[in-house]
């Protein structure tokens, strides 16, 4: 009974990644903006990040605190510069909650944020783009953490989106310190995406497993 159990769910949450889609996201092909900025998407669809000139970052917020990393989780693409065209990477980020996911662009040159460079996943009544962008006027500044984490870098095109790493509710901390960009993440990470990069080789024995046990 424990084995029908467990096989069952496997094969359920394998049937879930199966069905995942992947959500196209350009960020600065049409001037200061994220095409599209609102998306709706459920849990182990990827966000794909596609980079335009000419030099764009994409970090998870909060919606409480415009332009500023996620006070926990997250994620960071780092800056892609790109002359023209489109980047040769793309930044994958693996849904991991349906709640809100607002993120922004951190580049200060032309102040991107603020301007309203920003967009969300599964925004509701309570938590909208609309009051992001306007709370976000009145800010100085964006900043960013101090490395790329909570997504992965993957050459444009290529089919690896079945092991991107997990974001939206990774259980790293970003903390304040003084000076730079005013933030860094902790080094302290639960390794959430050990588990979603090796689902695919477990899914497989486990699924062997249950027609074994069947």
């Amino acid at each position: 009974m424990r084995a029908t159990t467990f096989t069952n769910a496997a094969v359920l949450a394998l049937a879930s990644q199966a069905s995942a889609e992947t959500i196209k996201i350009d960020v600065g092909a049409n001037g200061l903006t994220f095409t599209p900025d609102s998306v709706t998407a459920k849990v182990h669809d990827i966000l794909e990040f596609h980079f335009h000139p000419i030099n764009h970052s994409v970090v998870m917020g909060d919606f409480a605190n415009p332009c500023q990393p996620a006070k926990t989780g997250g994620f960071f693409s780092g800056f892609q510069p790109v002359s023209s065209g489109e980047a040769d990477q793309v930044f994958q980020v693996t849904v991991n909650s349906t709640d809100p996911i607002f993120f922004y662009c951190s580049q200060n040159t032309f102040s991107h944020c603020i301007s309203g460079m920003s967009g969300v996943v599964n925004a509701n009544s309570s938590q909208t783009l609309d009051a992001y962008q306007k709370a976000a006027k009145s800010e100085k500044s964006a900043s960013n953490p101090q490395e790329v984490f909570g997504g992965r870098l993957v050459t444009s095109g290529s089919s690896t989106t079945t092991s991107a790493a997990p974001a939206a509710t990774t259980s790293c901390t970003v903390s304040s310190k003084s000076g730079g960009n005013g933030y860094k993440r902790s080094d302290t990470c639960s390794g959430a995406g050990s588990v979603s990069a090796s689902i695919g080789i477990v899914g497989v024995f486990t699924l062997g497993m249950a027609i074994l046990l069947s």
